[in-house]
């Protein structure tokens, strides 16, 4: 006999361990008997939650056994149990008990409307393993009881208390293979219930906001230095951590420029800081921006993407700028220079060591709060650069398709999953390292390209946009989405330094979910 599940439930009783041993070695191999254990009854008719002890359906029909262990005791119509103490406790009725169970039962599987032509033969029993039972009694028949004596062979007591059952009027219906399989199925059914994709992300996006509160920790420590280099891989908050710097100090009336090589980080920026002491500029503009907003120097720098900076010409702008200059005005500089280099200028490595001949603090940023474990994973295994640690807890797993037709069918598919399963399009960026007429997205059908804006540094500023978005990967350094799918890229196997940059960028750009279509 088949018992589920297969090992018993964690009970106080020790004889329902015993009567469950029993069972699982009754009947061995054969399919046609099947047990549940507890088995929940959420349709019984005195009692707000019920329980069965054991349930068996089988051939002859449906039984619920009873299990009372220790000794019993009936007395002035109240029945006890004895423990080995010898303390009586009070207990229900163990027949009613189970006869209740088994109409619980019976009317809960008419009630569900599954098993119309179905008449089910039914029956209950009550097995006292521990006691041999020697009264007689008019409430209760001794072909339904079951004590020690019987208890020692309890498959011919089974046996037994099936033929009693089957000999009841209208109970000798046998029930065949597939009728067992289906109130099998109903009773207690297997199930997976799946979480929806878009509540993963939700979950991801809790904790994100978590994480990102805890980065306002490290603004003490930025802010009470004069001079500062702060390091960090990508998703570590260096942006974050910049627009709040900027926010804060402006409350001194300082006059604040926040610099970027970027248009496009610049123009997010703006959407992000409005204050009339701050000054959002891109290093090829700020000289300009500079005379039209009436300003001989600026008191604070504070420079975001610094890696994109990090050249003689633009250095050299840094220090004209400053109020004191680079060797003792106030600055700081946000950066990864280590993984992100290369993608706008070719960098200077040396300009790095410049700046730290001023002598600034340096404050590494180590903790991840933008990435799940999956997208830290994926980009560190893949590519072997560092994402910092920690991130945003589980999330879904990484998706790759390879686009072996190259007919964009794979795109097309990976859109519709993301949308079926629930995400928002808002939520979806597509990021390619050619432009947009040369990307995959060109061979989508119009039905889906009119779903699909192309951003450009305007868009930026209400990011993130109603509709699914797209964007070349450099220019998305900077920025972030819940969702990115990565196209028009070959596996990463053998990879150039140049080469890993684009691809960190743009897998360190999810949030919650990164869905690669490598090409073939």
């Amino acid at each position: 006999m088949q018992i589920f599940p297969n090992k018993p439930y964690p009970t106080n009783s020790k004889a329902e361990k015993r009567v469950f041993d029993k069972i699982s070695e009754s009947f061995v191999n054969n399919n046609n008997y099947i047990a549940f254990h507890s088995l929940n009854l959420t349709q019984h008719q005195t009692k707000k939650f019920g329980e069965a002890d054991f349930v068996i359906v089988c051939e002859h029909g449906i039984f619920v056994l009873e299990v009372k262990g220790g000794g019993i005791k009936y007395i002035n119509d109240r029945w006890y149990t004895i423990n080995r103490n010898n303390n009586e406790y009070v207990i229900q009725d163990p027949f009613r008990q189970a006869e209740g169970a088994l109409h619980a039962i019976k009317n809960d599987i008419l009630k569900s409307n599954l098993f119309p032509n179905l008449t089910l033969s039914l029956g209950f029993g009550v097995v006292f393993p521990d006691v041999e039972w020697t009264q007689q009694g008019f409430e209760w028949d001794d072909k339904t009881l079951c004590d020690n004596k019987k208890f020692r062979n309890f498959e011919s007591w089974l046996k037994n208390f099936f033929k009693y059952w089957e000999a009841k009027p209208n109970n000798n219906r046998k029930l065949n293979i597939e009728d067992i399989k289906a109130l099998k199925g109903y009773l207690r059914p297997n199930f997976e219930l799946v979480e929806p994709l878009h509540v993963k992300l939700a979950n991801i996006e809790d904790t994100v906001v978590q994480l990102t509160e805890d980065q306002y920790k490290y603004l003490d420590i930025v802010a009470f230095n004069k001079r500062v280099l702060c390091s960090g891989g990508a998703g570590t908050g260096k942006t974050f951590l910049a627009a709040e710097l900027a926010r804060r100090m402006a409350n001194q009336d300082n006059n604040i420029a926040i610099i970027c090589k970027s248009n496009w980080l610049k123009r997010f920026l703006e959407s992000k800081i409005q204050n009339e002491f701050v000054t959002i500029s891109t290093i090829d503009s700020v000289k300009v921006d500079m005379k039209r907003n009436g300003i001989d120097a600026y008191d604070i720098l504070i420079v975001d993407e610094g890696q994109d900076i990090f050249d003689y010409d633009y250095i050299d702008i840094l220090d004209e700028i400053l109020n004191k200059g680079l060797a003792e005005g106030s600055w700081y500089i946000f950066h990864d220079v280590n993984n992100q280099s290369g993608l706008f200028i070719d960098t200077k490595i040396e300009m790095l060591e410049l700046l730290e001949s001023y002598t600034p603090a340096k404050v590494p940023l180590f903790t991840n709060c933008r990435n799940s474990e999956q997208i830290l994973k994926k980009v560190q295994d893949s590519l072997n650069l560092d994402m910092g640690n920690k991130g945003t807890g589980v999330g879904p797993e990484v998706r790759e398709i390879i686009d072996i037709d190259k007919d964009g069918k794979a795109l097309e598919l990976e859109i519709n999953y993301l949308i079926k399963g629930g995400v928002s399009p808002s939520s979806i960026t597509i990021l390619s390292p050619l432009c947009y007429e040369q990307s995959s997205i060109s061979l989508l059908p119009d039905q889906i390209k009119k779903n699909i804006v192309k951003l450009d540094d305007y868009a930026v500023r209400s990011l993130p946009i109603p509709e699914i978005s797209f964007s070349e990967i450099k220019n998305f350094k900077g920025l972030e989405n819940e969702v990115v799918i990565l196209i028009d890229l070959n596996q990463p196997n053998e990879l150039t330094n140049q080469d890993k940059v684009q691809y960190y960028v743009a897998m360190s750009r999810a949030r919650g979910l990164l869905s690669v279509v490598w090409k073939n």
